[in-house]
């Protein structure tokens, strides 16, 4: 089986899947194209499974490429409000000190789990990759953080 057999056998239904899911074609064709690159790396899996298990395979792929897109949408709705929300305490200089102070008072490794989770929209695999700790460490200290940044919050207030 080449990658070839594979795109004329699956393409037509993968394409009318991922139409389903992201309701837009050119997300689709998108889709389609990441889910048949995927599948070239891992072409010896595909020939040893049966065309039920390959056409799974796909579709279990080309959602997980779908979610991973969503979810970036996501984080870069979420960095927009922040930068809105930044724009409007910048204006006020008295909450630009107030924010920064706050920040201040926690840790430093703290701060950058929380500047590498909700700036750059870090998941904690990809935060515990990049600092060489584990995910679960990532999760408690962001915990953590968000714990003492609500507790110096309420001295605000």
């Amino acid at each position: 089986m080449t990658l070839t057999d594979l795109f004329e056998t699956h393409e037509r239904d993968l394409h009318r899947y991922a139409t389903r899911l992201a309701r837009d074609s050119h997300d689709a064709d998108d889709l389609v194209q990441e889910a048949f690159i995927r599948a070239m790396g891992h072409l010896e899996l595909l020939k040893q499974l049966n065309g039920y298990q390959r056409e799974a395979w796909l579709r279990r792929t080309l959602k997980h490429l779908f979610l991973d897109q969503q979810r970036s949408r996501q984080r870069e709705r979420f960095l927009t409000e922040q930068l809105s929300q930044q724009t409007q305490i910048s204006e006020n200089p008295m909450l630009a000190f107030l924010e920064q102070d706050m920040l201040d008072r926690i840790p430093d490794r703290y701060r950058e789990l929380l500047h590498k989770r909700y700036v750059l929209g870090m998941n904690s695999k990809e935060i515990a990759r990049e600092l060489d700790i584990p995910a679960a460490t990532v999760r408690t200290r962001l915990r953590l953080a968000l714990k003492t940044l609500r507790a110096n919050q309420s001295q605000f207030q």
